[in-house]
């Protein structure tokens, strides 16, 4: 049908409490999203899902995962970056704990970095140097919405300016 690959997204991994609790309850929980990957791999399709902890990368990695994104949280920079979030620090850590569950599971998996205060190209740099064989990152509103938010706030500036 001309698809190469699938990722988990939207995931149920993005939410906690008690939404969390009635969608895994319900039947509509992560565990589905581990069957998914499971099913893309057998069709040899490239998977690239999003984790949330060690467990989850560790089930990921049992299913066939290609490229695993350890998910740190939503993007905190930008005109709409979220509030709350790890540090850089924790965020590094976050991501090791859940390459080392992965890699015991399949040495061969790949994994990067996303999300949380992982924003700019510099906090990559600084989660890279500070872990262990993670082999880059995985942008969205990174790539997308950061550069963007940038770009418009600059045109719409250079046009106030012309009537100075």
């Amino acid at each position: 049908m001309g698809f190469a690959g699938v990722q988990n997204f939207p995931t149920v991994g993005l939410y906690d409490g008690t939404f969390r609790g009635n969608l895994e309850e319900t039947g509509m929980g992560y565990g589905l999203e581990v069957d998914m990957v499971r099913a893309a791999h057998e069709r040899d399709l490239l998977t690239a899902p999003y984790v949330f902890d060690p467990e989850q990368a560790a089930d990921m990695a049992r299913a066939g995962a290609d490229v695993l994104v350890p998910h740190v949280g939503l993007t905190t920079k930008g005109s709409i970056g979220a509030g709350t979030a790890l540090t850089l620090d924790q965020a590094a850590a976050a991501v090791q704990a859940m390459h080392d569950a992965a890699k015991a599971v399949n040495p061969d998996v790949l994994v990067l970095c996303h999300g949380g205060p992982i924003a700019e190209p510099e906090d990559a740099r600084y989660v890279l140097e500070h872990t262990t064989g993670i082999v880059g990152f995985f942008g969205a509103s990174s790539i997308e919405r950061l550069p963007t938010e940038r770009a418009i706030v600059d045109q719409t500036r250079a046009f106030k300016s012309l009537g100075s």
